[in-house]
């Protein structure tokens, strides 16, 4: 709401009123009649060229901020035009409606305000009992008048003020706000993005980094074999593998058909695993029902990071690789008979590994260990155990839960 044009309106409708009820007393002289009437028309023109100014245009904003001396001037100025047209008819008096919340709007500081307004009611209060011939009864109405005014003037304009403080208050928190969620959505962007690169770094590292590994050991065992067709024959299906790898990189916001499930993946993983190393790769899937794909691709990322840290550290002849549900969890282990941690732990960054695969688990709320096996099937190695919530899926045709057994796997190859 513009208040500067209701201010407008409504000094010119005070103005005019009081300008027909002095020249419409015909008890009064000319002077008592047309005195008034041009001191208010002073007050209007004093108004529009520099009072108007300083009413804010909407509640709170003010244009303008008065200068000191020019504010004290136009408000002893406008004091003094309705004074003396108080003191030649004391109708005038109600210029007070308009002046005192002008002095407000004038005033560069609170202070100010509140001594102008002392000045303000004392002088009309003087000017009401000169219009009255300085009587008893006069002086007193006079003093009320000047003493009520200054009291409720007071009173308002600092509660107004107070007001008009908040409202600005308000629009400058509001503003930091809007820059703050600015910048907060810029920098979800930015994290957004860091996310999107780090996790790309990691399909990369976890895909096309470990089959070019595999097909770079490859070459160096067929450049010692004397007959390196079956090494070259290998080369070429991990060549082809790291083919579909970075197709499938390029097209990852496509539809993901399921026509290789996480046990027959993990197989294949495992016999590949096996033919590059001469390892034996024992794997073993128990679960009642489908993950969701999202979480299959996660575990059967976190087993390629798994075989790949054995055939760099390892130095193992056989590996287990096993899935399988309990209770709410869904566990995934990665043990080898290999020469175990040497003292290396989770926590070392050494390159992408172990540090994007946790990152990766912690991600659906899972958590990543590498530990020792100091007993069980294998006296010595690592265990690479994975942890992650499982997601219950209710069937859509009603039928019951497939038994673990029924969906186990178990694989060996030499």
């Amino acid at each position: 709401m513009n208040t500067r044009r209701w201010w407008d309106v409504a000094v010119i409708l005070v103005i005019a009123t009081l300008c027909v009820i002095a020249l419409a007393d015909s008890d009064s002289t000319t002077v008592e009649r047309w005195g008034p009437a041009g001191l208010l028309i002073a007050l209007g023109v004093l108004y529009a060229a520099l009072l108007r100014r300083y009413v804010p245009v909407h509640i709170g904003i003010t244009d303008d901020e008065p200068p000191l001396g020019i504010g004290i001037a136009a408000q002893f100025t406008m004091i003094a035009l309705a004074a003396a047209s108080i003191a030649l008819n004391a109708d005038m008096m109600n210029t007070l409606v308009i002046v005192l919340p002008l002095i407000w709007l004038s005033s560069s500081g609170t202070t100010q305000a509140i001594v102008m307004n002392v000045v303000t009611t004392a002088a009309f209060g003087a000017a009401f009992a000169q219009s009255q011939g300085w009587t008893p009864g006069g002086t007193v109405t006079a003093l009320s008048i000047a003493g009520i005014s200054t009291a409720f003037s007071v009173a308002l304009g600092l509660w107004i003020s107070s007001i008009a403080s908040w409202g600005s208050e308000r629009a400058r928190l509001l503003a930091e706000l809007t820059a703050a969620q600015g910048q907060l959505e810029a920098a979800h962007r930015e994290s957004g993005a860091t996310g999107e690169r780090e996790r790309l770094a990691r399909d990369i590292h976890d895909t096309i980094a470990q089959s070019l590994t595999s097909i770079v050991m490859l070459a160096e065992r067929a450049s010692r074999e004397t007959d390196p067709t079956p090494t070259i024959a290998l080369i070429e299906d991990t060549a082809r593998e790291s083919l579909d790898e970075a197709r499938g990189l390029v097209a990852a916001n496509a539809p993901v058909t399921a026509s290789a499930p996480l046990e027959r993946s993990l197989t294949r993983l495992g016999e590949r695993f096996a033919r590059e190393t001469g390892m034996r790769v024992e794997t073993r899937v128990e679960l009642a029902e489908p993950l969701p794909r999202e979480r299959e691709v996660m575990l059967l990322r976190c087993v390629q990071e798994g075989l790949a840290n054995v055939r760099k550290h390892a130095r193992a002849d056989h590996v287990a690789i096993a899935l399988r549900r309990i209770d709410d969890e869904i566990r995934l282990t990665v043990t080898d008979d290999g020469r175990g941690l040497g003292g290396v732990t989770i926590d070392d960054e050494r390159g992408f590994g172990l540090s994007g695969m946790r990152e990766r688990v912690g991600l659906v709320g899972g958590t990543l260990s590498v530990t020792d096996a100091a007993s069980g099937r294998f006296p010595s190695g690592t265990i690479l155990c994975v942890t992650v919530p499982a997601v219950d899926r209710t069937s859509t045709d009603g039928a019951a839960p497939m038994p673990a057994s029924a969906s186990s796997i178990r694989k060996e190859t030499s």
